[in-house]
């Protein structure tokens, strides 16, 4: 009668799967050895739980060593679980980032065409809309905590950070302004008699608009050529008519 000896049981790992195998050693009367493997089962890589079948097929082949069941789990969580959840985490963390980024985006586009849309002084201020501007506001505000001065915010405050952030303010004043004077508009009916401390504020901003550009012309790189008039929609370009609708993106 060959001698057989209990089976020992062995993973084996490779870039797709991971392999239970039961390893069999039978003495022959003759004195030579054969040794002989089954499969058992296997998962694949990518997992971050070991599935129930394996985990039942791997403490049935290690039935009585409890430490060669620890062993190999030990293993298997190590190489294989380990590696795999910190794939996943990556991935899932990148997704994040780019469908956080394309809402900011987007959000930032879609307020800054807001004010270009022919009816939004008239509708901006019906009760509906009130209330989702406030909500807007809110939710905004609740982000506003995660500024922080990182090494790429470090020239936010540079002078030309500066300067560009109060131009940016004065046009989006401008186009505010004039989506409000038409009378088409119905925001300002024909005959409106305006206080007294608006028009002083018109009156200081002929002057004031006068003494920027002056300024800024002192730079060579921000006068106004000749014919800067005909260049209008070319610096400006084309307004937009209508507000896009944002692609689907999924933050969680």
């Amino acid at each position: 009668m060959p001698d057989v000896h209990p089976p020992s049981v062995s993973l084996k790992i490779n870039r797709s799967s991971v392999m239970l195998y039961a390893n069999h050693y039978v003495r022959l009367p003759e004195g030579v050895g054969a040794t002989s493997q089954s499969y058992l089962g296997s998962f694949p890589v990518n997992a971050t739980e070991v599935p129930e079948r394996f985990e039942a097929l791997l403490r049935q082949a290690t039935q009585g060593r409890p430490e060669r069941y620890l062993a190999l789990m030990e293993r298997i969580t190590r190489e294989v679980l380990v590696p795999a959840r910190e794939r996943h985490d990556a991935k899932e963390a990148e997704r994040q980032r780019v469908a956080i980024g394309q809402a900011l985006g987007w959000a930032t586009n879609a307020l800054r065409v807001l004010p270009e849309l022919a009816n939004y002084a008239a509708f901006i201020r019906t009760p509906e809309l009130q209330s989702s501007l406030a909500a807007l506001l809110a939710a905004a505000s609740g982000l506003a905590g995660d500024v922080e001065q990182t090494a790429d915010a470090a020239t936010a405050g540079s002078p030309e950070s500066e300067l560009q952030q109060l131009l940016a303010a004065v046009e989006r004043s401008c186009e505010r302004i004039a989506a409000l004077m038409p009378e088409s508009r119905g925001v300002f009916r024909r005959g409106h008699e305006f206080e007294w401390e608006t028009v002083k504020q018109v009156q200081r901003l002929w002057f004031k608009t006068t003494d920027a550009i002056a300024a800024l012309s002192q730079r060579t790189q921000f006068r106004r050529g000749s014919n800067w008039s005909k260049r209008r929609d070319v610096i400006l370009g084309e307004k937009a008519d209508e507000m896009p609708l944002p692609a689907d993106t999924q933050l969680w």
